[in-house]
């Protein structure tokens, strides 16, 4: 299939460039996309990439771009989620961007709420969002509740950075429940990473985008619905590799940046122990490539910071302490009673 694009619109600027990176959801496609084009703020653009879909899904993307000239749509090969968000970045001119993943659905007010606080707080890098989290979705089971991060951040309305409050760190990723100042963006050059399918890219555009603004501003309200499928079956991660080396990704950033701020430092450490814990749970640890993954992780996890942490749960420290030998303890002990 080769590429193409649609409704193309003239070269000015709307408030907020939003992404959709769009692969076989014809399911949640309509309501997603309504969703997005009632949204009160007007003034966007809506890219949908449509990322070598062989269901209905580009006939869709058809549809409402025929309708409504806000929409670029971009037909192209199977690349994988991040290509098609990067696909989505370079055709964007919006001040901001937004991620939409296209199986959720928004509230109509989500994009003029981020926006408005944007322009109040003085633009920055980042504004994010709470989101609602619809667990078991399409089930009799469905329930929508808040997530976890509601009312935990500790500043609101006002700018911070990352290392005076890294709570975002100890949640879900939720890249789409924010925008991103887009000339930011570019500067930094941050963009998804490019990996085959889905592969939790959302994992390093997170602390690349977080660990590198000048300025967050949170907005504690939940405006984006995440549906969360049947967690028992094929939601759950097969491939070992795509934990390790996600969070292997994040820990290679922090090092090339230089990060030591013991707030960051700790909410990646809480992340690596989490994933080390669903590494132990859910698969052969003593498979080779496994255990190599997971041995990087151990090594380069501080023992002391999260033996010391009092918001690494008790769990994903015992998850560790499984592959941590005799002289790692023995340094923390030591450093423990010399009061270091």
């Amino acid at each position: 299939m080769s590429e193409s694009t649609t409704n193309r619109a003239a070269n000015t600027t709307p408030a907020v460039s939003v992404i959709l990176p769009i692969m076989n959801v014809e399911k949640f496609l309509d309501q997603c996309l309504t969703s997005v084009c009632n949204q009160t703020l007007k003034d966007l653009q809506i890219i949908c990439v449509d990322d070598g879909s062989t269901d209905g899904s580009g006939a869709i993307i058809d549809r409402f771009a025929a309708a409504d000239p806000r929409i670029v749509a971009i037909h192209k090969p199977n690349g994988g989620y991040g290509k098609a968000v990067n696909v989505g970045l370079e055709e964007a001119r919006g001040l901001y961007v937004g991620i939409v993943e296209p199986d959720d659905y928004l509230d109509e007010r989500m994009f003029q709420t981020l926006y408005d606080e944007a322009q109040r707080t003085g633009c920055p890098d980042v504004v994010k969002g709470a989101y609602w989290r619809v667990i078991d979705a399409g089930l009799p089971s469905e329930q929508i509740v808040p997530c976890n991060y509601l009312h935990t951040v500790a500043v609101y309305g006002e700018p911070f950075t990352l290392d005076e409050d890294a709570e975002y760190l100890y949640h879900h990723p939720s890249v789409w429940s924010a925008i991103y100042l887009r000339s930011w963006l570019n500067e930094t050059g941050i963009r998804m990473h490019e990996i085959p399918g889905a592969g939790w890219a959302d994992n390093p555009w997170l602390i690349e985008t977080l660990a590198q603004a000048r300025s967050i501003v949170a907005v504690d309200e939940p405006l984006y619905y995440y549906r969360e499928f049947n967690l028992g079956s094929s939601s759950v991660v097969k491939d070992p590799s795509i934990i390790y080396e996600r969070w292997l990704d994040m820990d290679e950033f922090i090092r090339a940046a230089r990060i030591t701020a013991p707030k960051i430092l700790e909410g990646h450490y809480n992340r690596g122990c989490a994933y080390i814990e669903m590494l132990n749970q859910g698969f052969d640890i003593n498979e080779l490539a496994t255990a190599r993954g997971l041995g990087k992780m151990v090594h380069r996890i501080d023992w002391t910071t999260v033996k010391d942490s009092e918001k690494i749960p008790q769990n994903y420290k015992d998850a560790l302490r499984q592959h941590e030998g005799p002289i790692a303890r023995g340094m923390y002990f030591v450093k423990k009673k010399l009061g270091r």
